[in-house]
């Protein structure tokens, strides 16, 4: 079976075992405890953890975290010229694109857009009591009550 140019080769892992307690504690460690046990090992060390984790795939994210606190150059030393140059770019974040600068400003202002209004016209509504009397203005005026 060949192996993938992006991989460690068996060769490579066969010079630098690493032990199974240290891959299994850095395994069950989780935040600042992983942190912790990273920080206190040696670059080339982490390099070497992280060339055997990226084999597994269990161990991705774990190799990815450790070769993210390598250089390069220790990473092709470890893993060889392409898994190390390919360990260094997948570990690092993604460039987040820049968003397009925005044009100048026109000079003049533009008015803001006017909701469109629209008017509903309703036929009036019948007055109670208006169909059945007719009332002249002047017998309104009778059925008020004069002020004093």
């Amino acid at each position: 079976m060949a192996a993938s140019p992006l991989r460690p080769t068996a060769p490579t892992l066969a010079k630098y075992p690493i032990p199974v307690e240290l891959i299994t504690t850095l395994y069950r460690a989780q935040g600042a405890e992983l942190d912790a046990l990273i920080a206190g090992m040696p670059e080339y060390a982490r390099a070497r953890v992280a060339a055997y984790c990226v084999e597994r795939e269990r161990l991705l994210d774990l190799g990815h975290r450790m070769a993210g606190t390598c250089g390069e150059a220790t990473l092709i030393k470890a893993a060889g010229s392409k898994a190390g140059a390919a360990l260094f770019a997948q570990s690092r974040p993604a460039p987040v694109p820049e968003a397009p600068v925005p044009e100048a400003a026109p000079s003049e202002p533009e008015a803001p857009a006017a909701a469109v209004l629209r008017i509903i016209e309703f036929p009036p509504a019948p007055v109670l009591g208006e169909a059945d009397t007719a009332q002249s203005p002047a017998t309104c005026d009778a059925a008020r009550p004069k002020a004093a």
